[in-house]
């Protein structure tokens, strides 16, 4: 009897737990797993693709996203996270639709896929509609893409601005907010390839009471829970003022903490709150291209490193301006050895752990994915390294992180299921998803308002970024 899928004399980066990288190698896959990985494998195979000169490895994960932001990115720019928020997202995002949060999903799923990327947690806290998460989740799932859904909950603010703006259409009441994350618990968690997590918004945008029921809930639940913590130095005069700790000593003290907790961006630390999540088994998702172009700062993961804490890495949203995870890895590595003044901060081999087995250990799936080995599901992509930036001398692994692009990626497969074959999505039709979401965004740009047509037609500035000349005329 034939196997599904055979992949032929490739380099194979296992990331198993001896990191072994195998040369001239062939992986066989059925049913969806990795059946064998070996070199020669004599076995007849209904689909084999040919690894020559590539690179075969776990596919990557994208830890952190919001894809909501996906149809947007260029539209406000050069902002710091205020006004990023007031200015630019506010006015657009409050009146995206369930139409517009699918073809969203869809631009953003058929990037990832054309970029290696397997996996994705999208924090999904956009309620104007209930209907929305599911329509994304339902996105992701036909696409073939293995996704965590965060389930976001905002009850009193998003990013600081109250719920009783004309616009503040995604902040709804607990009980309802409750109600509708088990509802989609129910119907999603565990089924193929979804799993679900609960996700606050942050100390700043959801009520205290809110916080401790959804520590409670997740418990019941078995599920992580999910936040941004620390992402931006106000929010520690935030939570200092009203509750006497920095974000994360307030986390930990609310029970958000330990080995289902999972924090996104973690910038503004000090030690005790890093030691903190050391001790708890708290885990972490680095965005280094949207933490920079919002200004934020840099995460400091070397000390996170150093003190055991398992981190992925992740986009966030229209800030990274990308989802190409093998840039993301590279902007990490260079951050961390530029402003440490040290080359030794992390290292190529630190980085695709985040990219892949550290990423798949933040959702909780590592059982499952981030690494190749027999019986694991098969989250596979191939990169070719017939290329001149990418002229296989030397080691593999270092080339891959430091010179590699997603558009390098040719094949990409996700529980043996082949979504892109030869550089062609194959599991969905590119040309109509872009064709919708050219409509989609001109639907959700046309119903934004004044503000976001002005931000479009901005004059180029005479100095600094063009933005201000709206607020300076």
């Amino acid at each position: 009897m034939a196997i599904d899928l055979l992949i032929k004399n490739g380099v194979v980066i296992t990331m198993d737990p001896d990191r072994r990288v195998l040369e001239n190698c062939d992986v066989a896959i059925h049913d969806g797993k990795i059946l064998e990985i070996a070199p020669h494998l004599e076995m007849e195979a209904e689909k084999t693709l040919d690894a020559g000169g590539c690179v075969v490895c776990p596919g990557l994960i994208n830890g952190h996203s919001h894809v909501y932001q996906s149809m947007i990115e260029g539209l406000g720019y050069d902002m710091h996270f205020n006004p990023w928020n007031w200015r630019f997202l506010i006015p657009v995002v409050s009146k995206i639709t369930p139409d517009n949060a699918q073809a969203g999903a869809s631009l953003a799923a058929l990037e990832m896929i054309r970029n290696g990327v397997t996996t994705i947690s999208d924090h999904w806290y956009l309620h104007t509609d209930m209907e929305n998460i599911y329509r994304v989740t339902e996105i992701f799932d036909q696409s073939g893409m293995r996704a965590q859904m965060v389930f976001g909950f905002l009850d009193e603010t998003f990013a600081g601005v109250q719920r009783d703006a004309d616009d503040m259409t995604m902040i709804q009441s607990q009980d309802l907010l409750i109600n509708e994350a088990r509802r989609f618990h129910d119907t999603w968690h565990g089924k193929k390839r979804t799993t679900v997590a609960l996700g606050p918004g942050s100390t700043e945008d959801i009520s205290e009471s809110l916080m401790l029921k959804l520590v409670a809930l997740s418990k019941e639940l078995d599920i992580n829970v999910s936040t941004h913590v620390a992402g931006w130095i106000e929010i520690n005069s935030y939570t200092i003022r009203h509750f006497g700790e920095r974000d994360l000593e307030h986390f930990n003290s609310l029970g958000l903490t330990g080995p289902r907790g999972v924090m996104f961006h973690a910038v503004w630390l000090s030690d005790r709150e890093i030691e903190i999540m050391a001790k708890t088994g708290t885990k972490v998702v680095h965005c280094p291209v949207a933490n920079a172009y919002l200004g934020y700062g840099i995460s400091p993961i070397s000390h996170m490193l150093s003190r055991g804490i398992t981190i992925g890495l992740g986009t966030d949203g229209a800030a990274s301006y990308t989802y190409d995870m093998l840039e993301v890895a590279r902007t990490a590595g260079m951050l961390q050895k530029a402003s440490k003044l040290d080359a030794e901060a992390v290292t190529a081999e630190q980085l695709f752990e985040m990219l892949t087995i550290g990423g798949a250990k933040v959702l909780g799936i590592d059982k499952e994915v981030g690494s190749l080995e027999k019986g694991k599901r098969a989250d596979v992509i191939v990169v070719d390294f017939k290329q001149p930036h990418l002229l296989p001398v030397g080691r593999w692994l270092p080339k891959l992180v430091y010179s590699a692009r997603g558009s390098d990626v040719i094949h990409t497969i996700v529980d043996g299921k082949v979504l892109m074959e030869s550089r062609k999505v194959i599991s969905m039709d590119e040309e109509k998803v872009m064709a919708q979401v050219m409509e989609s965004r001109e639907d959700l740009i046309t119903r934004a308002g004044k503000e976001t047509r002005d931000l479009l037609n901005m004059p180029w500035p005479k100095d600094g970024p063009a933005w201000r000349w709206l607020v300076d005329r």
